[in-house]
Protein backbone atom coordinates (compact mmCIF):
# COMPACT_ATOMS: atom_id res chain seq x y z
CA UNK A 1 0.00 0.00 0.00
CA UNK A 2 1.22 3.46 -0.44
CA UNK A 3 1.39 3.83 3.31
CA UNK A 4 4.16 1.47 3.30
CA UNK A 5 6.33 4.23 1.01
CA UNK A 6 8.58 6.33 3.16
CA UNK A 7 10.23 8.78 0.36
CA UNK A 8 7.81 11.06 -0.52
CA UNK A 9 6.92 12.17 -4.22
CA UNK A 10 7.07 16.16 -5.19
CA UNK A 11 4.55 16.09 -8.20
CA UNK A 12 4.36 19.55 -10.15
CA UNK A 13 1.14 20.35 -11.45
CA UNK A 14 0.58 21.68 -15.18
CA UNK A 15 -1.45 21.31 -18.40
CA UNK A 16 -1.03 17.28 -18.03
CA UNK A 17 -2.51 17.31 -14.14
CA UNK A 18 -4.11 20.05 -13.65
CA UNK A 19 -7.80 18.83 -13.67
CA UNK A 20 -9.82 17.41 -11.19
CA UNK A 21 -10.54 14.20 -13.02
CA UNK A 22 -6.33 14.37 -13.41
CA UNK A 23 -5.57 15.34 -9.92
CA UNK A 24 -7.48 12.88 -8.25
CA UNK A 25 -5.32 9.88 -10.76
CA UNK A 26 -1.94 11.83 -9.31
CA UNK A 27 -3.00 11.38 -5.31
CA UNK A 28 -4.22 7.45 -6.24
CA UNK A 29 -0.71 7.03 -8.30
CA UNK A 30 1.05 8.37 -5.17
CA UNK A 31 1.67 12.26 -5.32
CA UNK A 32 2.28 13.50 -1.41
CA UNK A 33 3.24 16.82 -2.47
CA UNK A 34 1.37 19.38 -5.09
CA UNK A 35 4.07 21.69 -6.36
CA UNK A 36 2.56 24.72 -7.94
CA UNK A 37 5.07 26.46 -10.43
CA UNK A 38 4.93 30.01 -10.39
CA UNK A 39 7.28 30.85 -12.96
CA UNK A 40 3.90 29.64 -15.00
CA UNK A 41 0.46 30.10 -15.02
CA UNK A 42 -1.78 32.87 -13.79
CA UNK A 43 -3.36 32.91 -10.25
CA UNK A 44 -6.74 31.75 -11.27
CA UNK A 45 -5.43 28.76 -12.66
CA UNK A 46 -3.16 28.35 -9.26
CA UNK A 47 -6.42 28.73 -7.13
CA UNK A 48 -8.60 25.71 -8.89
CA UNK A 49 -5.67 23.04 -8.61
CA UNK A 50 -5.53 24.41 -4.88
CA UNK A 51 -9.27 23.90 -4.50
CA UNK A 52 -9.58 20.76 -6.18
CA UNK A 53 -6.48 19.46 -4.04
CA UNK A 54 -7.80 20.03 -0.79
CA UNK A 55 -11.54 18.82 -1.89
CA UNK A 56 -10.22 15.62 -3.05
CA UNK A 57 -7.91 14.92 -0.20
CA UNK A 58 -10.83 15.33 2.13
CA UNK A 59 -12.48 13.12 0.08
CA UNK A 60 -9.87 10.38 -0.32
CA UNK A 61 -8.64 10.74 3.43
CA UNK A 62 -5.27 11.41 1.79
CA UNK A 63 -3.41 14.99 2.90
CA UNK A 64 -1.56 16.57 0.16
CA UNK A 65 0.80 19.07 1.04
CA UNK A 66 0.95 22.11 -1.25
CA UNK A 67 4.11 23.52 -2.35
CA UNK A 68 3.92 27.35 -3.70
CA UNK A 69 7.21 27.91 -6.08
CA UNK A 70 8.39 31.21 -6.31
CA UNK A 71 9.81 32.16 -9.70
CA UNK A 72 13.12 34.43 -8.41
CA UNK A 73 15.02 36.88 -10.13
CA UNK A 74 15.61 34.28 -12.68
CA UNK A 75 17.51 36.56 -15.56
CA UNK A 76 16.58 36.14 -19.29
CA UNK A 77 16.96 37.29 -22.61
CA UNK A 78 14.24 39.56 -24.11
CA UNK A 79 12.41 38.99 -27.58
CA UNK A 80 13.97 38.44 -30.61
CA UNK A 81 11.96 39.61 -34.45
CA UNK A 82 11.28 36.27 -35.19
CA UNK A 83 10.87 34.42 -32.25
CA UNK A 84 14.46 32.99 -31.98
CA UNK A 85 17.84 33.34 -33.41
CA UNK A 86 20.81 30.85 -34.25
CA UNK A 87 23.61 31.29 -32.82
CA UNK A 88 27.02 29.56 -34.45
CA UNK A 89 30.04 28.54 -32.69
CA UNK A 90 33.01 30.76 -33.18
CA UNK A 91 30.45 33.92 -34.11
CA UNK A 92 30.41 37.47 -32.56
CA UNK A 93 27.70 38.61 -30.65
CA UNK A 94 26.63 41.49 -29.19
CA UNK A 95 24.76 41.43 -25.35
CA UNK A 96 22.81 44.40 -24.49
CA UNK A 97 20.93 46.03 -21.41
CA UNK A 98 19.75 48.30 -23.52
CA UNK A 99 15.62 48.34 -24.34
CA UNK A 100 15.62 46.71 -27.64
CA UNK A 101 14.34 43.77 -29.85
CA UNK A 102 16.73 40.92 -30.84
CA UNK A 103 17.80 39.69 -33.52
CA UNK A 104 20.85 38.03 -35.53
CA UNK A 105 23.90 39.11 -33.63
CA UNK A 106 22.20 41.28 -31.19
CA UNK A 107 21.01 39.43 -27.81
CA UNK A 108 19.17 41.72 -24.93
CA UNK A 109 18.68 40.60 -21.35
CA UNK A 110 16.29 42.19 -18.46
CA UNK A 111 19.17 42.05 -16.07
CA UNK A 112 19.57 45.52 -15.92
CA UNK A 113 23.21 45.80 -14.22
CA UNK A 114 24.77 42.46 -16.29
CA UNK A 115 27.00 44.60 -18.13
CA UNK A 116 28.32 45.56 -14.23
CA UNK A 117 28.33 42.34 -13.07
CA UNK A 118 30.70 40.92 -15.87
CA UNK A 119 34.02 40.89 -17.45
CA UNK A 120 36.35 39.87 -20.16
CA UNK A 121 36.24 35.69 -19.77
CA UNK A 122 33.19 35.54 -18.21
CA UNK A 123 30.67 32.74 -19.18
CA UNK A 124 27.06 32.95 -19.95
CA UNK A 125 25.19 29.96 -20.06
CA UNK A 126 21.69 30.23 -22.26
CA UNK A 127 18.41 27.72 -21.99
CA UNK A 128 19.82 25.59 -19.05
CA UNK A 129 23.55 25.49 -20.45
CA UNK A 130 22.74 24.24 -23.48
CA UNK A 131 24.16 27.51 -25.24
CA UNK A 132 27.67 29.35 -24.33
CA UNK A 133 29.05 32.37 -24.48
CA UNK A 134 32.01 33.93 -23.62
CA UNK A 135 32.52 37.96 -22.71
CA UNK A 136 35.30 39.40 -24.87
CA UNK A 137 34.54 42.73 -23.68
CA UNK A 138 32.01 45.74 -22.64
CA UNK A 139 31.67 49.22 -23.91
CA UNK A 140 28.74 50.59 -22.03
CA UNK A 141 25.99 48.45 -21.77
CA UNK A 142 26.72 46.13 -24.59
CA UNK A 143 29.30 43.35 -24.02
CA UNK A 144 30.82 41.76 -27.06
CA UNK A 145 30.69 37.71 -26.52
CA UNK A 146 32.15 34.82 -28.80
CA UNK A 147 29.77 31.82 -29.32
CA UNK A 148 30.90 28.91 -27.73
CA UNK A 149 28.54 26.74 -28.01
CA UNK A 150 25.68 27.73 -30.43
CA UNK A 151 22.19 26.26 -31.67
CA UNK A 152 18.80 28.01 -31.59
CA UNK A 153 17.96 30.38 -29.07
CA UNK A 154 14.56 31.15 -28.74
CA UNK A 155 12.17 34.36 -26.62
CA UNK A 156 12.91 34.76 -22.92
CA UNK A 157 14.88 31.62 -22.14
CA UNK A 158 17.31 31.94 -18.93
CA UNK A 159 20.68 33.19 -18.59
CA UNK A 160 23.08 31.82 -15.88
CA UNK A 161 26.53 33.93 -15.55
CA UNK A 162 28.54 31.03 -13.32
CA UNK A 163 30.73 32.83 -10.01
CA UNK A 164 29.42 36.31 -11.65
CA UNK A 165 28.04 38.58 -8.12
CA UNK A 166 24.64 39.42 -9.38
CA UNK A 167 23.24 42.35 -7.48
CA UNK A 168 19.67 41.25 -7.54
CA UNK A 169 17.07 40.90 -4.16
CA UNK A 170 15.57 37.54 -3.39
CA UNK A 171 12.33 38.30 -4.30
CA UNK A 172 10.93 39.93 -7.39
CA UNK A 173 8.45 42.26 -7.53
CA UNK A 174 6.31 39.58 -9.05
CA UNK A 175 7.36 36.98 -6.28
CA UNK A 176 5.87 39.46 -3.96
CA UNK A 177 2.46 39.48 -5.52
CA UNK A 178 2.73 35.70 -6.12
CA UNK A 179 4.02 35.25 -2.48
CA UNK A 180 0.50 36.79 -0.98
CA UNK A 181 -1.67 35.10 -3.07
CA UNK A 182 0.10 32.36 -1.67
CA UNK A 183 -0.43 33.11 1.95
CA UNK A 184 -4.03 34.05 1.20
CA UNK A 185 -4.64 30.77 0.12
CA UNK A 186 -2.88 28.95 3.16
CA UNK A 187 -0.36 27.04 1.25
CA UNK A 188 1.96 25.07 3.66
CA UNK A 189 5.16 25.43 1.99
CA UNK A 190 6.90 28.75 -0.16
CA UNK A 191 9.56 27.99 -1.82
CA UNK A 192 12.30 30.50 -2.65
CA UNK A 193 14.44 30.56 -5.65
CA UNK A 194 17.86 31.33 -5.86
CA UNK A 195 18.89 31.53 -1.96
CA UNK A 196 22.66 33.37 -1.67
CA UNK A 197 22.71 33.73 1.83
CA UNK A 198 20.80 33.83 5.12
CA UNK A 199 19.64 36.78 5.00
CA UNK A 200 17.28 35.76 1.79
CA UNK A 201 15.53 33.28 4.18
CA UNK A 202 15.01 35.73 6.73
CA UNK A 203 13.48 38.54 4.96
CA UNK A 204 10.48 35.81 3.50
CA UNK A 205 10.43 34.48 6.89
CA UNK A 206 9.72 37.70 8.07
CA UNK A 207 7.11 38.58 5.49
CA UNK A 208 5.29 35.25 6.47
CA UNK A 209 5.51 36.28 10.06
CA UNK A 210 3.89 39.72 8.92
CA UNK A 211 1.13 37.95 7.33
CA UNK A 212 0.05 35.57 10.75
CA UNK A 213 0.83 32.22 8.18
CA UNK A 214 2.01 29.06 9.28
CA UNK A 215 3.58 28.75 6.15
CA UNK A 216 7.17 27.11 5.92
CA UNK A 217 9.93 27.49 3.91
CA UNK A 218 12.24 25.46 1.69
CA UNK A 219 15.54 26.75 0.49
CA UNK A 220 16.52 25.97 -3.29
CA UNK A 221 20.04 25.45 -3.23
CA UNK A 222 21.42 26.24 -7.15
CA UNK A 223 23.24 28.97 -6.90
CA UNK A 224 27.46 28.85 -6.06
CA UNK A 225 26.80 31.49 -3.46
CA UNK A 226 24.72 29.23 -1.65
CA UNK A 227 26.81 26.57 -0.97
CA UNK A 228 29.40 29.10 0.39
CA UNK A 229 26.55 29.77 3.15
CA UNK A 230 25.09 26.72 3.02
CA UNK A 231 24.49 25.47 6.52
CA UNK A 232 23.68 29.26 7.68
CA UNK A 233 20.70 28.66 5.22
CA UNK A 234 19.72 25.10 5.82
CA UNK A 235 19.39 25.72 9.66
CA UNK A 236 17.29 28.91 8.92
CA UNK A 237 15.26 26.65 6.27
CA UNK A 238 12.29 24.52 7.53
CA UNK A 239 13.56 22.51 4.51
CA UNK A 240 15.75 22.18 1.37
CA UNK A 241 15.79 21.69 -2.68
CA UNK A 242 18.51 20.33 -3.98
CA UNK A 243 17.50 22.11 -7.29
CA UNK A 244 19.84 20.25 -9.88
CA UNK A 245 18.65 22.57 -13.70
CA UNK A 246 20.41 25.61 -12.31
CA UNK A 247 23.35 24.29 -9.49
CA UNK A 248 24.55 22.01 -12.74
CA UNK A 249 25.14 25.23 -14.74
CA UNK A 250 26.52 27.01 -11.89
CA UNK A 251 29.14 24.22 -10.46
CA UNK A 252 29.78 22.44 -13.22
CA UNK A 253 27.78 19.07 -14.51
CA UNK A 254 30.90 16.50 -13.09
CA UNK A 255 30.79 18.73 -9.79
CA UNK A 256 26.61 18.12 -9.28
CA UNK A 257 27.20 14.62 -7.95
CA UNK A 258 29.50 15.56 -4.74
CA UNK A 259 27.48 18.79 -4.09
CA UNK A 260 23.97 16.95 -4.15
CA UNK A 261 25.35 14.27 -1.43
CA UNK A 262 26.91 17.14 0.31
CA UNK A 263 23.62 19.40 0.44
CA UNK A 264 21.24 16.10 1.48
CA UNK A 265 24.18 14.72 4.28
CA UNK A 266 23.77 18.62 5.96
CA UNK A 267 20.13 18.51 5.57
CA UNK A 268 19.89 15.54 7.36
CA UNK A 269 22.50 16.17 9.99
CA UNK A 270 20.74 19.62 10.69
CA UNK A 271 17.34 17.67 11.17
CA UNK A 272 15.87 19.40 7.91
CA UNK A 273 13.43 17.55 5.09
CA UNK A 274 15.42 17.75 2.03
CA UNK A 275 13.95 16.98 -1.88
CA UNK A 276 16.05 16.40 -4.96
CA UNK A 277 14.55 17.61 -7.91
CA UNK A 278 14.89 17.84 -11.90
CA UNK A 279 15.15 14.98 -14.76
CA UNK A 280 14.75 12.45 -12.68
CA UNK A 281 12.42 10.98 -15.25
CA UNK A 282 13.39 13.01 -17.97
CA UNK A 283 12.95 10.67 -20.75
CA UNK A 284 9.48 9.97 -19.76
CA UNK A 285 8.19 13.41 -20.79
CA UNK A 286 8.18 11.64 -24.05
CA UNK A 287 8.69 7.74 -23.85
CA UNK A 288 6.67 5.32 -21.30
CA UNK A 289 9.90 3.75 -19.61
CA UNK A 290 12.62 5.21 -17.90
CA UNK A 291 16.48 4.72 -18.80
CA UNK A 292 18.24 2.30 -16.55
CA UNK A 293 20.43 5.50 -15.58
CA UNK A 294 17.17 7.54 -14.47
CA UNK A 295 16.18 3.74 -12.08
CA UNK A 296 20.33 4.18 -10.66
CA UNK A 297 19.38 7.65 -10.31
CA UNK A 298 16.28 7.65 -8.01
CA UNK A 299 17.75 5.17 -6.01
CA UNK A 300 21.20 6.79 -5.51
CA UNK A 301 19.00 9.36 -4.32
CA UNK A 302 17.23 7.50 -1.64
CA UNK A 303 19.91 5.87 -0.73
CA UNK A 304 21.80 9.50 -0.51
CA UNK A 305 18.55 10.38 2.39
CA UNK A 306 16.10 12.31 0.67
CA UNK A 307 13.31 12.73 2.08
CA UNK A 308 11.30 13.47 -0.85
CA UNK A 309 12.20 13.71 -4.94
CA UNK A 310 10.59 15.53 -7.57
CA UNK A 311 9.01 15.72 -10.86
CA UNK A 312 8.82 18.37 -13.19
CA UNK A 313 8.14 18.52 -16.62
CA UNK A 314 7.17 14.91 -16.63
CA UNK A 315 3.96 15.39 -14.71
CA UNK A 316 3.56 19.10 -15.63
CA UNK A 317 3.69 18.91 -19.70
CA UNK A 318 4.91 15.39 -20.04
CA UNK A 319 2.60 12.33 -21.98
CA UNK A 320 2.81 9.77 -19.03
CA UNK A 321 2.44 12.03 -15.81
CA UNK A 322 0.55 9.04 -13.40
CA UNK A 323 3.08 6.47 -15.37
CA UNK A 324 6.02 8.65 -13.50
CA UNK A 325 4.32 8.98 -10.20
CA UNK A 326 3.79 4.78 -10.21
CA UNK A 327 7.23 4.52 -11.61
CA UNK A 328 9.20 6.65 -9.04
CA UNK A 329 7.02 5.05 -5.99
CA UNK A 330 7.89 1.43 -7.54
CA UNK A 331 11.46 2.15 -7.52
CA UNK A 332 11.85 3.86 -4.34
CA UNK A 333 10.10 0.93 -2.41
CA UNK A 334 12.08 -1.53 -3.86
CA UNK A 335 15.11 0.33 -2.73
CA UNK A 336 13.75 0.49 0.69
CA UNK A 337 13.43 -3.27 1.44
CA UNK A 338 17.06 -3.07 2.42
CA UNK A 339 17.52 -2.48 6.24
CA UNK A 340 20.51 0.14 6.01
CA UNK A 341 18.56 2.90 5.12
CA UNK A 342 16.90 3.14 8.51
CA UNK A 343 18.02 4.22 12.01
CA UNK A 344 20.51 6.64 11.70
CA UNK A 345 20.78 6.91 15.46
CA UNK A 346 23.84 8.31 17.71
CA UNK A 347 23.86 8.61 21.19
CA UNK A 348 26.61 11.40 21.14
CA UNK A 349 24.90 13.99 20.53
CA UNK A 350 25.13 17.24 22.12
CA UNK A 351 22.48 17.76 24.85
CA UNK A 352 19.39 17.51 23.53
CA UNK A 353 15.78 19.30 24.17
CA UNK A 354 13.25 17.15 26.42
CA UNK A 355 10.81 16.65 22.62
CA UNK A 356 14.50 15.63 20.75
CA UNK A 357 15.53 13.10 24.00
CA UNK A 358 12.02 11.73 23.34
CA UNK A 359 12.07 10.75 20.04
CA UNK A 360 15.59 9.03 20.16
CA UNK A 361 14.42 7.20 22.76
CA UNK A 362 11.46 6.48 21.02
CA UNK A 363 13.48 4.97 18.02
CA UNK A 364 15.70 3.38 20.42
CA UNK A 365 12.70 1.35 22.22
CA UNK A 366 11.19 0.55 18.90
CA UNK A 367 14.06 -0.87 17.73
CA UNK A 368 15.05 -3.21 20.95
CA UNK A 369 11.63 -3.69 21.13
CA UNK A 370 10.71 -4.57 17.82
CA UNK A 371 8.07 -2.34 17.65
CA UNK A 372 5.37 -2.21 14.97
CA UNK A 373 4.57 1.60 14.60
CA UNK A 374 5.79 4.95 16.55
CA UNK A 375 2.66 7.15 17.28
CA UNK A 376 3.28 10.91 17.60
CA UNK A 377 0.40 12.97 19.68
CA UNK A 378 0.97 16.08 17.78
CA UNK A 379 -0.83 19.38 17.47
CA UNK A 380 2.27 21.03 15.18
CA UNK A 381 4.73 17.69 13.96
CA UNK A 382 7.74 18.57 15.17
CA UNK A 383 8.07 15.68 17.28
CA UNK A 384 7.28 13.49 14.03
CA UNK A 385 9.59 15.22 12.29
CA UNK A 386 12.67 14.42 14.60
CA UNK A 387 11.80 11.05 15.11
CA UNK A 388 11.44 10.90 10.90
CA UNK A 389 15.32 12.54 11.18
CA UNK A 390 16.62 9.03 13.15
CA UNK A 391 15.17 7.17 9.92
CA UNK A 392 13.42 4.40 12.36
CA UNK A 393 12.50 1.08 10.55
CA UNK A 394 8.70 1.14 12.70
CA UNK A 395 5.92 2.62 10.81
CA UNK A 396 6.13 6.37 11.52
CA UNK A 397 2.11 7.93 12.56
CA UNK A 398 1.61 11.26 13.25
CA UNK A 399 -1.91 11.34 15.09
CA UNK A 400 -3.96 14.65 15.75
CA UNK A 401 -7.65 16.09 15.39
CA UNK A 402 -6.37 19.24 13.89
CA UNK A 403 -6.63 18.64 10.28
CA UNK A 404 -5.14 21.49 9.42
CA UNK A 405 -1.73 20.11 10.72
CA UNK A 406 -2.14 17.01 8.73
CA UNK A 407 -1.07 18.82 4.97
CA UNK A 408 2.39 20.32 5.77
CA UNK A 409 3.66 16.90 7.34
CA UNK A 410 3.23 14.98 3.85
CA UNK A 411 7.13 16.08 2.57
CA UNK A 412 8.27 14.58 6.00
CA UNK A 413 10.24 11.05 5.15
CA UNK A 414 8.55 7.83 6.66
CA UNK A 415 5.81 10.06 8.25
CA UNK A 416 1.70 8.94 7.94
CA UNK A 417 -0.95 10.94 9.46
CA UNK A 418 -4.46 9.82 11.36
CA UNK A 419 -6.84 11.96 12.25
CA UNK A 420 -8.91 10.88 15.34
CA UNK A 421 -11.57 12.11 17.38
CA UNK A 422 -11.32 15.10 20.25
CA UNK A 423 -9.79 13.29 23.34
CA UNK A 424 -9.28 14.36 26.96
CA UNK A 425 -6.66 11.23 28.30
CA UNK A 426 -3.94 9.14 26.73
CA UNK A 427 -6.68 6.61 27.35
CA UNK A 428 -8.85 7.95 25.21
CA UNK A 429 -6.34 8.72 22.53
CA UNK A 430 -5.03 4.79 22.62
CA UNK A 431 -8.26 3.56 22.51
CA UNK A 432 -9.09 5.56 19.17
CA UNK A 433 -5.66 4.99 17.33
CA UNK A 434 -5.84 0.92 18.61
CA UNK A 435 -8.83 1.20 16.54
CA UNK A 436 -7.61 2.87 13.59
CA UNK A 437 -4.55 1.04 13.37
CA UNK A 438 -5.97 -2.17 13.37
CA UNK A 439 -8.90 -1.33 11.28
CA UNK A 440 -6.57 0.39 8.63
CA UNK A 441 -4.38 -2.70 8.23
CA UNK A 442 -1.29 -0.60 9.40
CA UNK A 443 -0.97 -2.89 12.62
CA UNK A 444 -2.42 -5.91 14.05
CA UNK A 445 -3.64 -7.67 17.23
CA UNK A 446 -0.02 -8.32 19.70
CA UNK A 447 1.83 -5.79 17.89
CA UNK A 448 3.84 -3.58 20.50
CA UNK A 449 3.23 0.37 19.72
CA UNK A 450 5.91 3.39 21.14
CA UNK A 451 3.30 6.31 21.79
CA UNK A 452 5.07 9.80 22.30
CA UNK A 453 3.02 12.73 23.48
CA UNK A 454 2.93 15.67 26.25
CA UNK A 455 1.36 14.72 29.46
CA UNK A 456 -1.06 16.04 30.67
CA UNK A 457 -2.89 15.60 26.80
CA UNK A 458 -5.42 17.81 27.38
CA UNK A 459 -3.62 20.88 28.06
CA UNK A 460 -1.44 20.86 25.22
CA UNK A 461 1.87 20.46 26.83
CA UNK A 462 4.67 19.79 24.63
CA UNK A 463 6.37 16.44 23.96
CA UNK A 464 7.60 14.95 27.31
CA UNK A 465 6.24 11.55 27.34
CA UNK A 466 7.35 8.28 25.69
CA UNK A 467 4.63 4.80 26.69
CA UNK A 468 4.89 1.76 25.23
CA UNK A 469 1.72 -0.10 24.29
CA UNK A 470 0.91 -3.74 22.72
CA UNK A 471 -2.68 -3.65 20.85
CA UNK A 472 -5.53 -5.62 22.47
CA UNK A 473 -8.93 -5.40 20.83
CA UNK A 474 -9.04 -9.13 19.86
CA UNK A 475 -12.60 -8.33 18.27
CA UNK A 476 -11.32 -5.67 15.15
CA UNK A 477 -9.96 -6.81 12.06
CA UNK A 478 -9.07 -5.00 9.16
CA UNK A 479 -11.71 -2.97 6.90
CA UNK A 480 -12.91 -3.34 3.15
CA UNK A 481 -10.57 -0.80 1.09
CA UNK A 482 -13.38 1.02 0.16
CA UNK A 483 -14.08 2.16 4.26
CA UNK A 484 -10.48 2.77 4.51
CA UNK A 485 -8.17 5.90 3.81
CA UNK A 486 -6.50 5.29 0.54
CA UNK A 487 -3.27 5.06 1.04
CA UNK A 488 -4.14 2.28 3.08
CA UNK A 489 -5.75 0.25 0.71
CA UNK A 490 -4.08 -3.03 -0.47
CA UNK A 491 -4.68 -2.03 -4.06
CA UNK A 492 -5.03 1.52 -5.81
CA UNK A 493 -6.41 2.20 -9.13
CA UNK A 494 -5.31 5.33 -10.79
Amino acid sequence: MLADRRVKIVVTIGPSTSSEESLEKAIRAGMNVARLNFSHGQHEDHLKVIKSVRKLSKELQAPVTLLQDLQGPKIRVGRFKDGQITLEPGEKVIITTREVMGEKGLIPSDFKTLHTSCKPGTRILLDDGLLELRVDSIDGQDLEATVIYGGILKDRKGMNVPGAFLSVDCLSEKDLKDLEFGLAHDLDYIALSFVRQGSDIRKLREIIQQKKSRAKIIAKIEMLEALENLEEIVRLSDAVMVARGDLAIEVGQSVLPAKQKEIISISNKLGKPVITATQMLDSMIENPRPTRAEITDIANAVLDGSDALMLSAETASGKYPFKCIRTMHEIISEVERTDKNYYHLSLESDILSPAASIAASACVCALKLNAKAIICLTTTGKTAGIISGFRPRARLVAVTNDLTVLNPLELIWGLQTLSIESYHSIEDVISHVETKLIQYGLAKTGDKIILTFGYPVKEGIKTNALQVHTLGSELLTREEDDKIPLRCRKETVY
